[in-house]
């Protein structure tokens, strides 16, 4: 399935959202600025991070910064709790997230997601100089370490389903022995202090933290692409369709490609699985 097609599966759940009860840009034009919640961990990247002088940074800092722009708007960033965005409701704390959010089927009762930007690899992860897992397969019936409420959660207990794409999803590990953590960091901790056999987390994040200088090795093979969406609350389609027009027109005109290389090396916004 190619990517446009998930961008009018993503639009056309707009058409379901409830009426407007509130309108975020008259709100946030009267606050003089959109708030954007990125960056549920301090770091992140190359996907976003809280950098100690309370500036933010990375590609999803970047992709809603062009979104507010496009919307003629300054964008103004907050890091609310994962589990704070996912749960929706958000009483105007902020307007949208671009945050590194699967879509899910589940997680549309509570928000809309107008828009894919990215599309993320999912990547089995084990100590540096492990020589017994080389494939996903050598890692059935390991303890394997993840982040609790992940779709990588969902891999591994094989309940899957990649939302516009449900025949997407190949199981290479058999019975893994699972173990979740509350947060990725301990998910890390947690393989490189031996607790754990390997871990599932996304390719760009392993990256990044070998880039750091943590000893684990990224095994050879991708476990799943997904996509990536900003995500809005329910009750206002006319901003959560000014989001998917931004999004639209910052794939058209190549900059989601040039931020894509800017931070991940290659073209993450058009990967098509």
């Amino acid at each position: 399935m190619r990517i446009w097609t998930y961008i009018w599966l993503f639009v056309a759940l707009l058409a379901s959202s409830p009426l407007a009860a509130d309108d975020v840009m008259q709100r946030a034009q009267t606050r003089g600025a959109l708030i954007a919640a990125a960056a549920p961990a301090p770091d992140q990247l190359p996907a976003a991070a809280r950098n100690p002088d309370g500036t933010y940074s990375g590609f999803d800092v970047d992709v809603a910064t062009a979104i507010a722009q496009r919307l003629q708007m300054p964008v103004r960033f907050v890091s609310p709790a994962w589990d704070k965005v996912l749960a929706g409701n958000w009483g105007g704390q902020w307007d949208f997230a671009v945050a590194s959010i699967t879509p899910t089927a589940e997680r549309e009762k509570a928000l809309v997601f107008p828009a894919v930007y990215r599309f993320d690899a999912a990547s089995l992860v084990v100590r540096k100089g492990d020589t017994a897992i080389e494939r996903p397969q050598d890692a059935s019936g390991k303890t394997i370490g993840v982040r609790e409420g992940t779709t990588f959660e969902d891999y591994l207990r094989r309940n899957l389903v990649i939302y516009g794409n449900p025949n997407a999803v190949t199981y290479l590990i058999q019975d893994p022995k699972i173990r979740t953590f509350a947060d990725r960091d301990q998910v890390v901790k947690a393989l490189v202090d031996r607790k754990v056999d390997a871990i599932v987390t996304s390719l760009a994040l392993a990256e990044n933290d070998i880039a750091k200088g943590q000893p684990i090795r990224i095994v050879q093979g991708f476990l799943f692409f997904e996509p990536v969406a900003v995500a809005v609350d329910r009750g206002d389609p006319a901003f959560a369709k000014a989001i998917a027009d931004a999004v639209r027109s910052l794939r058209a005109d190549g900059t989601l490609t040039q931020l894509s290389e800017k931070w991940f090396g290659i073209d993450v916004a058009g990967i098509v699985p």
